[in-house]
């Protein structure tokens, strides 16, 4: 039944695989590590010193208790309690048992719960071996071995626990650095045996390293057997976290959404107060149309005097002796602009003196002196003399 369980993909490596094929895991990778600096020391610290396990490393005769303590603001692994593993049983177990009921109150505040230990193993046991793998394999990485260890180690799986995990990935040749841990059995039992006796739970199986404080990604622990964690010892962390990134999220969308309907609402009396303007000018343009074509004929018609006006304006300026045989009034257009002609015929007295009236006269304009008008009042003035 072990076996079996052992062969059946648990729902973290799915979980862990679907993340990885979504971009989560390196994002949240990178995303923590921009994060870190912007922590500050003691609640960084307080956390890693959370995330520590005790560890009880046996070696040959003895065990050592370590236990995570944070000094001068940094969280490390420190070395407690020695366990004698030969002489009496009785004594064992009581100096077992007292090794980890000093545990209970450092690390669970004094919880009554079963307190939670990693055994670390010496690497002397260990059987390690970095293997190459096709990429395929990943998600049911622990499957793909369980057949194939005995032709990685000299022992069969019944014999073994082990682990395995991604150490590097290489995409561009499809395949996986796998590092695989392996140890006996035999090796292992009494050791378990040992802490269960104590009163402890073993949650991890982990080979010895120098640095206690970051022990080996490798749980050779069967998952069959790693107790199941409580549901609020599982939440006690992440719930208030997940409640400070909720405000500080809310904090963050409130204020934007409240600009972005306020930034709706003033689209909308924009376009409102851009279609009155567009109605104001439709409106104006027709107004102008409809004022201009109105001024046309006042324009036309007040542009210059009446025939009857100009007639008497001449009647009044020509002198007593002084006579017309000929009036015209006629209007001429120059380019864009249209102007009014006077040509009048007649016989005077004193042709130089009606010139000079009409030059100094304020309702024409352009007098007889000009190019136009001289070829006429030549003509007056050569009629007159001949009468003279």
């Amino acid at each position: 039944m072990a076996n079996r369980e052992q062969t059946l993909p648990s729902l973290a490596p799915r979980m862990h695989a679907l993340a990885r094929r979504l971009g989560l895991a390196g994002f949240w990778a990178w995303w923590t590590a921009q994060l870190d600096p912007l922590v500050p020391a003691a609640p960084r610290a307080a956390l890693a010193r959370r995330r520590m396990r005790t560890l009880i490393a046996f070696d040959g005769d003895h065990a050592t208790v370590w236990r995570p303590v944070l000094e001068q603001g940094r969280a490390m692994m420190k070395p407690g309690m020695t366990i004698p593993l030969s002489g009496d049983a009785a004594a064992v177990h009581a100096a077992g048992r007292a090794a980890i009921a000093s545990l209970a109150p450092m690390v669970y505040g004094g919880s009554a719960s079963t307190p939670r230990v990693v055994i670390a193993l010496p690497a002397r046991e260990v059987l390690r071996k970095t293997i190459e793998l096709p990429a395929a394999v990943e998600e049911n990485l622990r499957q793909a071995l369980t057949y194939d260890l005995d032709r990685h180690t000299p022992f069969k799986a019944d014999e073994l626990y082990f682990d395995a995990v991604i150490s590097r990935r290489d995409a561009a040749r499809g395949i996986v650095h796998v590092d695989l841990a392996a140890v006996r059995r035999t090796a292992v039992d009494p050791a378990l045996k040992h802490v269960a006796a104590w009163g402890a739970d073993v949650t991890g199986l982990v080979p010895a390293s120098a640095d206690m404080a970051a022990p080996s990604r490798v749980n050779l622990l069967p998952h069959a057997m790693r107790p199941s964690r409580s549901l609020w010892r599982r939440w006690q962390l992440w719930v208030p976290l997940a409640m400070v990134a909720l405000l500080v999220l809310t904090a963050i969308v409130i204020p934007l959404w409240q600009k972005r309907d306020y930034a709706i609402q003033l689209n909308s009396l924009a376009d409102q107060a851009r279609a009155q303007a567009a109605i104001s000018e439709t409106l104006r343009t027709e107004l102008d149309g409809k004022v201009a074509d109105f001024n046309t004929a006042l324009e036309r018609k007040y542009a210059y005097p009446g025939a009857l006006q100009t007639l008497d304006y001449v009647s009044k300026l020509l002198p007593d002796d002084t006579w017309l045989t000929q009036f015209e009034l006629k209007s001429v257009t120059k380019g864009k602009d249209v102007q009014r002609e006077v040509l009048v015929r007649g016989e005077t007295g004193n042709a130089g003196r009606l010139v000079q009236l009409f030059e100094d006269s304020q309702h024409f304009a352009q007098a007889p002196g000009s190019a136009r008008a001289r070829p006429i009042w030549t003509g007056i003035q050569r009629r007159a003399k001949k009468l003279d």
